[in-house]
């Protein structure tokens, strides 16, 4: 059976357990509490024990104390467990006073329900670790496995043992109690309490201890059981200071080496083999239940997805094959995609003159638009605000003037008239205004003595270019379509090609001269402009 040493140690005790284990069966050879003299070395205790009964290289299982982590309650919420690693050490970074980016965090859940998950977490320090590490280093150790001790000790008696729904176990050191809670056979609260260093004060005070954590935690309810790690001969004092202070009536002291085997003669164990508990326990959980601990050297993980051999070899060799099935189809195919770029290429070079063509006959055909679209059919305009604005007797018009832009396309018709009262203004901007028509007005002003029309007003509609384009080429399609029903009616008479058939690259010059010559017409009303290039980009029409 393989060999393991179990160790702990403080300031001023070193104790070890050596057992043979295998599986779930622990036979224990050697138990030793070797006392440290005030400025010894734990090591060179530890090195002369490893030395003297020669286990070297042996694997070994250490506890730490309450002292040496910090411990949390956490609540979690319900999680799957694989994502349960992470989020603890996230919330422990966040709540621990001391844990850092390097700390070891370890958890055990105690319980889960639908709502959340409740689990004791702790954190011990990178340089308490590498100092334990080091202690097994110098002795020539081989540390298995670095655990909370007061879970260790748990372990051993909740595993073997029927408890009752509420259990208290409690490990009795040289300065410090280790009080633990179980509930229905899992850990619900662990608590370290100091003890006064005089004798006769230390059951009282476990005894109010006991009770704190007992408030500490939510529990009301009396203990089923209270376990106190040791004999009945060293520790009847304490028991019978917890029955008088908890009303429990089941308060017993249970020797650890009473729940394994024992290849040593009992009268060779030390006198206060409580201190024993944690090292047993963590001798007999470590195969056995190791999720029943906190293990700070192999704390709990996201695990890791194994790989799939099978999977694997299928992942390589498949490409491999569709590559060499792909190369043979496109050996083949080689000749037949070259005729084919060369077509395409030919085909390309054809198009080239023609896509060239096109692109200048567009460009032209964007240049005349951008003209035309400063060119507004200012009778239209006119003969809409005739149609659309209030009756006479409502309001007067004195003066229109139309605006144009030449550059960004579109104008501006700006009016100038009176009306009998301010609503009109709003009924009339309400009818001029359309979606290819703005309309702005400077407001109204009453005018002193006028009886009638006493409220003037101007007011500017804005036509944009893109409107002028849209209005254009509406009545190009009409005159192709109108030229079409007539070339279908009269197909002997049509020598020519009607102009409504020309592109509208060639239509926009018609277009062109017939808006020049609308504007002829309505020139005599509109003040001579200077002829200046830099003058103005605009022309005016007044009327």
């Amino acid at each position: 059976m393989p060999k393991r040493i179990a160790l702990d140690y403080d300031d001023r005790e070193l104790r070890i357990v050596v057992a043979n284990c295998n599986g779930s069966k622990v036979q224990v050879t050697d138990a030793q509490v070797i006392p440290i003299p005030e400025n010894g070395s734990v090591s060179e205790k530890l090195r002369a024990y490893i030395t003297s009964e020669g286990l070297q290289k042996t694997e070994t299982l250490v506890t730490i104390g309450r002292g040496k982590a910090e411990l949390r309650e956490l609540q979690l919420p319900p999680v799957p467990d694989d994502e349960l690693p992470d989020m603890v050490r996230f919330q422990a970074i966040r709540s621990f006073a001391s844990a850092s980016e390097r700390a070891i965090v370890d958890f055990l859940v105690t319980r889960r329900t639908n709502d959340n998950n409740t689990l004791i977490a702790a954190a011990v320090s990178p340089g308490d670790m590498d100092r334990v590490r080091e202690l097994c280093k110098t002795s020539d150790l081989l540390p298995k496995r670095i655990a909370l001790r007061p879970l260790s000790a748990a372990s051993l008696y909740l595993r073997g043992q029927k408890t009752p729904p509420i259990c208290v176990l409690i490990d009795l050191l040289n300065d410090d109690a280790e009080i633990v809670i179980a509930r229905d056979g899992k850990v619900i609260f662990v608590r370290t309490v100091r003890l006064p260093s005089e004798a006769r004060h230390r059951s009282g005070a476990i005894a109010s201890e006991l009770h704190r954590t007992m408030v500490a935690c939510g529990e009301t309810s009396t203990p089923g059981r209270i376990v106190v790690w040791g004999t009945e001969s060293v520790h009847a004092g304490d028991i019978a200071a917890i029955k008088s202070t908890i009303s429990c009536e089941d308060v017993q002291a249970v020797n650890p080496f009473d729940l394994v085997s024992l290849q040593i003669d009992r009268s060779a164990l030390p006198e206060h083999i409580g201190r024993l508990a944690p090292l047993v326990g963590l001798l007999a959980s470590d195969e056995t239940a190791p999720e029943t601990l906190i293990d700070f050297l192999n704390p709990r993980k996201k695990p890791e997805e194994e790989p799939d051999r099978v999977r694997r070899i299928l992942m390589i060799a498949g490409p491999i094959a569709a590559v060499f099935l792909a190369g043979f189809f496109i050996y083949r195919q080689f000749a037949q995609w070259d005729r084919k770029i060369a077509n395409a290429t030919n085909e390309v070079n054809l198009l080239l003159p023609s896509a060239k063509a096109a692109e200048e006959s567009i460009e032209r055909t964007e240049t005349i638009d951008q003209f035309l679209d400063g060119d507004v059919n200012w009778l239209d305009e006119i003969r809409r605000l005739a149609e659309k604005a209030p009756p006479s007797d409502k309001m007067i018009v004195r003066n229109i003037s139309g605006t144009a832009s030449i550059r960004g396309g579109g104008g501006t018709l700006r009016i100038v008239g009176a009306v009998t009262e301010p609503s009109v203004i709003d009924e009339l901007e309400e009818a001029l205004r359309d979606p290819n028509h703005g309309v702005v007005g400077k407001g109204s002003q009453e005018q002193k003595g006028q009886d009638t029309y006493a409220w003037t007003f101007t007011e500017s509609v804005m036509i944009s270019g893109e409107t002028i384009r849209n209005t254009r080429y509406q009545r190009m399609a009409e005159r192709i379509a109108e030229a079409e029903s007539q070339a279908a009616d009269e197909p002997s008479t049509a020598t020519e090609a009607p102009a409504a058939e020309q592109s509208p690259s060639e239509a926009a010059p018609s277009e062109a001269q017939d808006s020049e010559d609308q504007e002829a017409e309505q020139q005599p009303s509109t003040p001579e402009q200077p002829s200046n290039e830099n003058a103005t980009d605009t022309a005016e029409v007044q009327a």
